[in-house]
């Protein structure tokens, strides 16, 4: 292995070299990627970038063929002499496109043809692995049609994110390295040399594209590494020539793949026009559909959007490799991990990239909201309730998960089995009785008693429901008996809970130390309605007041604590209390006090050069 990664240096290295070299011929030739109002960059960058990778890959496969003959039995590798014929036919076609812009179904003509040359070579998807049951499907004459259209889908998908620099170069490194790291876990080894120094290749050429880019990679650049990472994606998502599983290259190449289908649902959306015509009973509404085309070029892809929001170029790059390396980590643990829900996985993603589009605020989904087609996107995905019941549903994993731990000894394959089966029900019952007692409904910001009584009624209703179905499916005794429920009980009462107290604790905690900062005030009064004036200073950070204490008319008081605001004294304490500290206000939150008394306030605080004011509690009547 460590002659393999050696040669991922020995790429980088090449990649190095080689790109300053073909950059100076793309000037020479006078190919460039010239500004417009569809493009970003502002001067004239040349292209052609896929050549240096196309040589750097190549020839560190070649070398690590010549030193380790072991290599030419692996299936791929075997025949790299035909996959070369296809990189050339690829790099042709993105060569002339950056010469002389080829017609969109021209290069589509040509892709198809290399498809067909890859079924030829023996190349494709044959098998199909279900990820929901793990049975297997051979494809038969439809093995040809499939894999013709994931090479054309994947080539064009990488082509489409290309529009920021070093964006679709960073995300072919990603990509790569991912498979690489599948294939090494599967024991794939021809794959997994071959992914690791196309990421060399890649990584090599990244100095020179990253922002601000020196070079491009052009069609010759995006169009060969999406045939690559086609090829390879299919090739090594599992072990040799076993059936593949949809999940895994679907996720691998998720970010190109999304951008392709939101890029076609945008344009299709777009072209979409509500006419209303007249009818009997007043006006009806129907849709046309006029001059929609999926490959009519538009600067409204994800990262221009990013830009749009405000992000650099640098910082939207940044944050699309986020999302790609995210979705490359599910592909690696949808292999590495046997008997994964796959449907909550994928529900995830679903999720993930729902709200993402909502976020970007795409006008084209607006025509979503209207009453001709499901306003699915009128549902509020982001907001606080949305954000506790993510929470909770982690927070009920991880206490099953503990539960699980300390029951069994440890999570050994029963616990495990036991755990994939039973958590879709403990999940769903939980969350359903959860909502019911009210716990999505509660702002939480000041935990009051009726609260804390809905968390603790819905967590033990929770348990005793888990209980009762658990019986019924799968018996006590396979749990280890009652004991698993309350473990359970205990540590999500103390994990969803201890959240809930946490958001009071640092809510409380960061209008305090905002408070800190304010006029120092004194109540008069430590009663209710003192006690009422404290908390709205407190919660309401537009006072800007920080509270030293009370002073109240009972000398009883006096020491001791309400709400943690000490009882300062009385009002004869007042020029001892004044003194010591650097009092600007004393609120009056009592309605007792005699005018008496407001008078001699009110003349000893002028004395001081003090404030006064008074809080009222009122109900006022509109007529």
């Amino acid at each position: 292995m460590s002659g393999r990664i050696l040669l991922f240096f020995v790429a980088v290295v090449f990649s190095l070299l080689l790109t300053p070299l073909i950059r100076a011929l793309a000037v020479w030739l006078n190919i460039l990627d010239l500004p417009s109002e569809r493009k970003i960059h502002k001067k004239p960058v040349p292209l052609l970038g896929g050549i240096p990778i196309f040589l750097s890959f190549n020839l560190a496969v070649i070398l690590g063929l010549i030193l380790d003959q072991s290599l030419l039995s692996d299936p791929v590798l075997s025949k790299w002499h035909r996959l070369l014929i296809c990189q050339i036919i690829i790099l042709g076609l993105g060569f002339v496109d950056d010469w002389l812009h080829l017609q969109p179904w021209t290069k589509f003509v040509f892709q198809i043809f290399v498809g067909v040359l890859i079924v030829l070579f023996g190349f494709g998807i044959h098998n199909i692995t279900n990820p929901f049951n793990g049975l297997g499907l051979h494809l038969g004459l439809f093995s040809v049609p499939i894999t013709i259209f994931w090479l054309v889908l994947i080539t064009n998908a990488l082509n489409l994110v290309d529009g920021l620099d070093g964006l679709a170069a960073g995300t072919s490194f990603i990509v790569a390295m991912t498979v690489f790291a599948i294939c090494y876990f599967t024991q794939s080894q021809g794959i997994a040399f071959v992914s690791l120094v196309l990421a060399g290749s890649i990584l090599g050429f990244l100095k020179y594209n990253f922002y601000p880019a020196k070079i491009f990679l052009g069609d010759s650049g995006s169009l060969l590494l999406g045939f690559l990472l086609a090829v390879l994606s299919i090739q090594g998502s599992t072990k040799g020539a076993a059936a593949i599983a949809i999940l895994t290259p679907i996720l691998a190449l998720g970010f190109p793949i999304m951008e392709t289908l939101l890029s076609m649902i945008r344009r299709l959306l777009k072209s979409i026009r509500i006419i209303d015509y007249p009818a009997n009973n007043g006006t009806a509404t129907s849709l046309s559909i006029k001059g929609f085309s999926p490959f009519k070029a538009d600067k409204d892809h994800v990262h221009h959007r990013l830009l749009q929001l405000g992000f650099s170029q640098r910082k939207a790059v940044i944050i699309l490799y986020g999302a790609c390396g995210a979705l490359s980590v599910l592909a690696f643990i949808s292999v590495a991990i046997k008997n994964i829900n796959v449907i909550a996985l994928m529900g995830a993603v679903v999720i993930a990239f729902f709200i993402g589009i909502r976020s970007l605020k795409y006008q084209e989904f607006k025509i979503l909201e209207s009453g001709l087609l499901i306003p699915v996107f009128n549902f509020p995905i982001i907001n606080r309730r949305t954000f506790q019941g993510f929470f909770d549903l982690c927070m009920i994993l991880f206490s099953a998960y503990l539960s699980f731990v300390l029951v069994f000894g440890g999570f050994n394959s029963q616990a495990k089995v036991l755990f994939i089966q039973s958590i879709p029900i403990l999940l769903l019952s939980k969350m359903i009785i959860f909502y019911l007692f009210g716990l999505y409904r509660e702002t939480w910001a000041h935990f009051s008693l009726e609260e804390i009584l809905s968390l603790i009624g819905g967590m033990v209703c929770s348990s005793l429901s888990l209980v009762i179905i658990a019986a019924l499916i799968f018996g006590l005794d396979a749990f280890g008996g009652i004991i698993f429920f309350v473990l359970d009980f205990y540590l999500l009462l103390t994990l969803v809970g201890g959240f809930r107290v946490s958001y009071r604790i640092l809510n409380t905690y960061y209008k305090k130390s905002f408070a800190q900062k304010g006029k120092k005030v004194v109540i008069y009064g430590a009663g209710y309605r003192g006690s009422t004036v404290l908390k709205e200073i407190r919660n309401n950070t537009s006072y800007r007041f920080l509270p030293l204490g009370f002073i109240d008319d009972d000398p009883g008081k006096k020491g001791k604590i309400l709400h943690g605001c000490p009882i300062l004294g009385s009002f004869d304490d007042l020029e001892e209390i004044s003194s010591g500290d650097d009092v600007s206000e004393i609120i009056i939150s009592t309605a007792k006090i005699g005018k008496e008394k407001i008078n001699k306030l009110t003349e000893f605080c002028r004395k001081k050069q003090i404030n006064v004011r008074q809080f009222e509690f009122r109900f006022y009547e509109f007529p």
